[in-house]
């Protein structure tokens, strides 16, 4: 069942988007990015959860841009960030269902389209992102220093869909 966050769940979404982030190995335990995946509160009144054997499985935030969390958007545009499936379920169709629930969210509340920054090592979520009809869009990419990994620039790359 896929529903809205609640304040009851703020420390489930916390944990499990810490322990996907370390399990899919884009941060080392101890990684100051573990704060700012932490604080739920700022998005939990746009994050979707679905529920397996009555348990948060899998969380997604849908932030329509002005979000304060919205980093990539511009006018007519939302966000997906923090898409994290427990690693017990990876490939078992939970991140489709729950990118699926952000656009239905998104389309209903106007948007024209839905962006999002994937980590240029990651080519696992770059595979079901092209699947779900997202375009890499190379001049909206942003390099910067790593602070989980000092001495390294990251790159996320912008990946849009129109709805």
């Amino acid at each position: 069942m896929i529903r809205s966050a609640g304040p009851d769940d703020v420390v489930a979404i916390a944990d499990l988007t810490v322990q996907a982030y370390l399990d899919g190995g884009h941060m080392p335990p101890g990684s100051p990015y573990i704060a700012t995946l932490r604080n739920v509160e700022p998005r939990l009144d746009e994050t979707l959860v679905l529920e397996k054997s009555g348990s948060i499985a899998a969380c997604v935030a849908a932030l329509p841009h002005g979000h304060v969390m919205a980093e990539a958007t511009r006018p007519g545009e939302w966000e997906f960030r923090y898409l994290a499936v427990h690693k017990d379920s990876w490939g078992s169709g939970l991140g489709t269902r729950l990118v699926n629930a952000a656009e239905d969210r998104a389309r209903r509340a106007g948007a024209e389209a839905m962006v999002l920054r994937v980590v240029e090592h990651n080519p696992r979520a770059m595979r079901l992102y092209e699947h779900l009809g997202y375009q890499h869009v190379a001049d909206r990419d942003v390099t910067f220093e790593s602070s989980s990994f000092p001495g390294q620039t990251i790159t996320l790359l912008l990946y849009a869909k129109t709805l």
